[in-house]
């Protein structure tokens, strides 16, 4: 018995070397599926412990509390005395605008406060750093940086500048180090309320730096939750119950952090108008001293301008004069040669009138003796007459006498008198010529003064002569001084025109700066009464606030992280399943046909009158062998090597250092059971079929399957003109059945799976830009704190008006609300979408339906779904949904369309059902708008612009999202190269294995064909166009097996707030065609050799 045991274990050897083809096409069928199973399962458990290990390891927090009025001290006491609470660690942070050092740009920066020991290991030390490089701050204005997403490290040694406003006590820090927060682990951006909007870096400074009194926000460490996954249904049930609590502390807490600061409001408010008062004095004494400057300035100028307009005129006067004087020099001349012959004359002239004065001069000295003779002649001659009588002789001759004294005294009288009265005129004639001193001088004094005068005249008339004869050179030296005294004049006149209008300019210019200086200041005065009112309103409008208790899934990385293993938890339930599915068909077809050809070892065996046990155990072990070496090389592919490419992936979008590969034995004992119960259990129906048969059958060669007509033959025109080969070609496709579908089939699921893959991406890649080019057509989205945003002057719609980049804009309503049907017990989230402009509401989106494309009206009352949150809560058009309105209670409302979307679960309402839900006038919140921005920089710049108006919370743009989407796609995007990579590797596997069992069975019908002459070439074509052709077929109904198999993984893997792409493109069933029938031709192309090698006449010997 040991004899015929061993020789039937070396029978078994034998019988695995000569079917090692098969035996590797088993291995490498298994391999794939088990490799897919291991690698896709275990990679979603991985990211998971790898979260939890970085949150324990890190003391991540489990809740934070967030407040609109920030929060105080003895709100964290508060929060710490919560039952469920652990430890709490308050923080401060601020976003603000800051600038590195040797950066031109600014940089958007989240400061934030160390805690106390930031490497304690404390429980109450939440969100520990990990340090990257460099070290922890040890001075104040000391720092360490987290970099968010893909931005550049900043060095260590890098300065940051701050604002005066940061509301810091210092405004410059230095960078000593650089750190990981583990609140980030995504390199998603974050968003901002500063600067652009998207934060740049993380700056943590030492404790003490901040100079507000309130906290930003507080993180909660939970208690009883240690040990628990945070992706686990009790660790949630958990916070829930932690948060409920703390929410039920918040209303009271509020209050009185509403009345406290309503106290610091008011107190700050009266000193803020004391300064408003002070600085407006200030502001109208520095205006009366400018405009008094002013007026100085303008006096003095205008008295340099009478001044210089003076100086003109004596200028052009003097300039006038010397062009005169030199004009009449010629005349000059000639009338001084004139003059000089006129005074020779006068000279004589004189000399005559004063020798005539001389001459009655003496006259009159002479004449004046005779006269006192005469007078006395005169006087006697009286006398005598008076003492003679008439009558006496002598008296006539007396009176005769007395006549002639008297005849002779008026004679010389009267001479005397005409000689004075020349000398009289001859002295008014002098003194008019200004020849003498008076017209009263004495006779003596005239002659002397006249022969005074004469000489001088002489004297006058040689000088005249002396000049006369100099004057013209004396004359033209005196034109060349008063020349340069006019241009000395007109220098010095050109330099005070050009003092004077610089003067003028900087009058100008300081009238001008006084005139912007005073605008400004009445700007800022009025922008601080402003102020001073809008604090007075903001302090009547403080309410009581709300705090916002959140957990881990209101962080980006940390939900972003979580997506990502679910989804890979998805595509591991659905994948695996056809792979193996894939395998159990060849495994079956494999093992089928192994044992048929076997047939006279079973029936020998049987009639040597071993078991069915033992015979089947020898197929077994060959079956087994295939799937336990298959599924070790498989495991080592799928728990290394298959993770190991997935993280690296991954690893361009988180940065998760506790990632590390795992082994789950529990998957790898599944695994191995799988893929050898499918090959054992195909293996023991192949080897039940053949031995339910009697030895005496088995024994016999299968009898052949008999011939009949097949369809084809029945259509006589066809059938006669088609060749023998391609009748032989059709006879055996539709006759041997079996063989057709195993082929058909195993195509069918290698085509399937690449369609599949291929398809998924079609679902994925183009979703982005089929959203945002053909749903909605907004690229700028605008979040405001309040309507007034829109209604202050200067303010965010007369910027959005203004703005060049901006080609449109309409204001909406935006908020998020909880929808409800009758038909699920599910709720979903969505944000409800309404425009103050009806007529906006179809110019930004477009409503349509997904399956016929035909648009959607929007109408007075409509109520439009997106086709996501529709097929969620199973509603169809004129369903009710239930909202829950934001202002409490629940409304219902009748739907109206269910459109097309992919990315933004939303509710579309008209103003109508708006204010139905609401049950007042919405208060308009978001602006959406279309704009002309070509690239980030335009971007950025219109964002700061935004920002900086009232009200704005945030702004963002559709290529913001675009990048994050891309972002999550493309790693996805790996997953599904992966697999379709795996698909391709099984397609080939499985083409290799079908091709190679056909060619087995056809040994027989091979070698007969050579016995009768045909060709190699032939030959080849004769059974290669067969396995084309059930390709072709088979890779057909490949593509009408993949399409709901598509739709099926696709619903599966999609995330819960978007919608992938329904349709597959027809490049991709192009895709999946051409590859199966390419890895079908080079199948093909490679057994050739094998087809040669077939021995005629072994195979003409050989039983069947």
């Amino acid at each position: 018995m040991s004899i015929v045991t061993k020789s039937y274990r070396k029978n078994i050897l034998r019988d695995l070397k000569s079917n090692l083809s098969r035996f590797i096409s088993l291995f490498g069928i298994v391999l794939l599926g088990v490799m897919m199973l291991t690698g896709l399962v275990s990679f979603a458990p991985s990211m998971r412990l790898a979260g939890d290990e970085y949150f324990a390891q890190q003391n991540v927090f489990d809740l934070r509390v967030l407040s609109t009025l920030g929060l105080s001290q003895a709100d964290i006491d508060a929060i710490a005395g919560v039952e469920g609470v652990q430890a709490v660690m308050p923080v401060q942070f601020t976003d603000l605008e800051a600038r590195w050092n040797g950066d031109e740009e600014l940089s958007v920066v989240r400061m934030q406060q160390l805690p106390a020991d930031p490497v304690s290991q404390d429980p109450a030390n939440l969100n520990r750093l990990v340090l990257l490089s460099g070290r922890m701050p040890a001075a104040p204005n000391e720092c360490v940086v987290h970099t968010i997403g893909y931005g550049t490290p900043i060095p260590e040694g890098t300065v940051l500048h701050l604002p005066e406003d940061a509301g810091l006590g210092r405004t410059e820090f230095t960078v000593v180090g650089a750190v990981q927060d583990p609140q980030y682990i995504s390199n998603n951006p974050e968003t901002s309320t500063a600067g652009d909007g998207t934060l740049d870096q993380i700056v943590f400074v030492p404790e003490g730096n901040f100079t507000t009194d309130y906290y930003t926000a507080c993180y909660i460490k939970a208690a009883g939750v240690q040990g628990l996954s945070a992706y686990s249904d009790e660790y949630q049930d958990a916070m829930d119950t932690v948060a409920d609590r703390i929410s039920g502390i918040s209303a009271g807490q509020c209050q009185v952090r509403r009345t406290q600061l309503i106290e610091d409001a008011q107190h700050q408010l009266a000193d803020a108008k004391a300064t408003y008062e002070e600085k407006k004095a200030q502001a109208q004494s520095e205006f009366d001293q400018a405009e008094q400057e002013l007026a100085d300035a303008q006096q003095k100028l205008d008295a340099a301008l009478a001044q210089l307009n003076q100086g003109e005129q004596e200028y052009s006067a003097g300039k006038a004069q010397l062009e005169a004087q030199k004009a009449s020099l010629p005349q000059t001349m000639t009338g001084g040669a004139d003059q000089l012959l006129s005074g020779q004359e006068q000279m004589l002239q004189f000399e005559d009138q004063l020798a005539q004065i001389e001459m009655l001069v003496n006259l009159k000295q002479v004449a004046d003796p005779l006269l006192d003779y005469a007078e006395v002649a005169l006087n006697n001659a009286r006398h005598a007459l008076e003492e003679a009588e008439p009558d006496d002789e002598e008296y006539t001759e007396l009176r005769d006498m007395l006549a002639k004294a008297q005849s002779a005294y008026d004679n010389i009288y009267n001479q005397l008198q005409g000689y004075q009265q020349q000398l009289d005129e001859g002295k008014r004639q002098m003194f008019a010529q200004g020849l003498i001193s008076s017209p009263n001088l004495s006779n003596t004094a005239l002659v002397t003064e006249a022969k005074a005068a004469l000489r001088q005249m002489k004297l006058a008339l040689m000088s005249g002569q002396l000049d006369l004869s100099t004057g013209a050179a004396t004359a033209y030296a005196a034109f060349d001084a008063a020349e340069s005294q006019l241009a000395d004049a007109r220098s010095k006149l050109d330099s005070g025109w050009g003092e004077y209008r610089t003067g003028q300019q900087q009058l100008e210019d300081g009238r001008t700066e006084y005139l912007t200086q005073k605008a400004d200041a009445e700007r800022q005065l009025a922008e601080g009464l402003q102020q001073i009112h809008d604090a007075e309103e903001q302090i009547s409008e403080i309410e009581s606030g709300e705090w916002y208790v959140l957990d881990r899934n209101s962080t980006v990385s940390f939900v972003t992280f979580a997506q990502y293993a679910d989804r890979m938890e998805a595509i591991a339930r659905v994948f695996p399943i056809f792979f193996f599915l894939v395998a159990a068909l060849v495994a079956t077809t494999t093992m089928t046909r192994m044992v048929d050809e076997n047939r006279l070892q079973l029936g020998t065996l049987k009639a040597l009158g071993y078991s069915s046990a033992s015979i089947s155990s020898k197929y077994l072990f060959y079956g087994a062998a295939a799937s336990l070496l298959g599924s070790a090389v498989g495991m080592v592919l799928g728990f290394i090597v298959f993770p190991s490419i997935l993280w690296e992936a991954y690893k361009m979008l988180f940065q998760l250092p506790t990632f590390h590969l795992r082994f789950y034995p529990g998957l790898a004992a599944i695994s191995v059971l799988v893929s050898t119960a499918i090959i054992g259990l195909a293996t023991l129906e192949a080897c039940r079929a053949s031995l339910r048969e009697k030895s005496a059958a088995l024994l016999l060669p299968r009898a052949p399957v008999a011939g009949k007509r097949i369809l084809l033959e029945r259509i006589t025109p066809l059938w006669k003109r088609m060749s023998f080969s391609q009748k032989t070609t059709a006879r055996n496709l539709f006759r041997y059945k079996k063989r057709f579908f195993m082929t058909v089939l195993g195509v069918a699921g290698c085509t399937a799976l690449l369609l599949i893959g291929f398809g998924i991406q079609d679902s994925i890649l183009p979703m982005v830009a089929k959203q945002s080019t053909q749903l909605t057509h907004t690229d700028l989205t605008v979040s405001l704190n309040s309507s007034q945003a829109l209604e202050l002057e200067n303010g965010l719609a007369d910027k959005l008006e203004t703005s060049d980049a901006v080609e449109s804009w309409g204001a909406f309503y935006t908020h998020n609300v909880t929808l409800r049907s009758s038909q699920v017990d599910e709720t979903v989230t969505a944000t409800v979408v309404g425009a103050q402009d009806p007529s906006q509401m179809t110019r930004y989106f477009t409503f349509r339906d997904r399956k016929s494309g035909e648009g959607l009206p929007f109408e007075a009352d409509s109520v439009i779904l997106t086709e996501k949150n529709a097929e969620m809560l199973k509603l169809s058009v004129g369903d009710t949904l239930t909202v829950d309105s934001p202002s409490g209670g629940r409304v219902d409302l009748v739907l109206t369309g269910i459109a097309e979307d992919y990315i933004f679960p939303r509710l579309y309402l008209s103003q109508q059902s708006l204010e139905t839900l609401l049950g007042e006038q919405p208060e308009w919140n978001t602006v959406f708008g279309q704009t002309n921005c070509a690239d980030s920089d335009q971007e950025d710049a219109l964002r700061a612009q935004l920002l900086s108006c009232n009200y704005v919370s945030s702004v963002s743009f559709t290529e913001d999202l675009t990048r994050m989407f891309n972002n999550m796609v493309t790693s996805l995007n790996y997953v599904v190269i992966l697999i379709i990579f795996c698909a391709a590797a099984l397609a080939a596997v499985v083409l290799y294995n079908l091709i190679s069992v056909n060619l087995a069975e056809r040994k027989k019908e091979l070698a007969t064909i050579k016995v009768l002459g045909f060709y190699d070439k032939e030959v080849y074509r004769y059974i290669f166009r067969e396995i084309e052709l059930l390709s072709l077929i088979g890779a057909a109904v490949g593509l009408l097996l993949g399409t709901p198999l598509h739709q099926f993984i696709v619903r599966t893997v999609e995330m819960d707030r978007m919608m992938f792409i329904r349709s597959i493109s027809p490049l991709s069933f192009v895709y999946s065609v051409a590859l199966t029938m390419l890895f079908t031709f080079g199948v093909c192309f490679f057994m050739r050799l094998q087809v040669k090698r077939i021995s005629m006449v072994e195979s003409m010997k050989a039983p069947e």
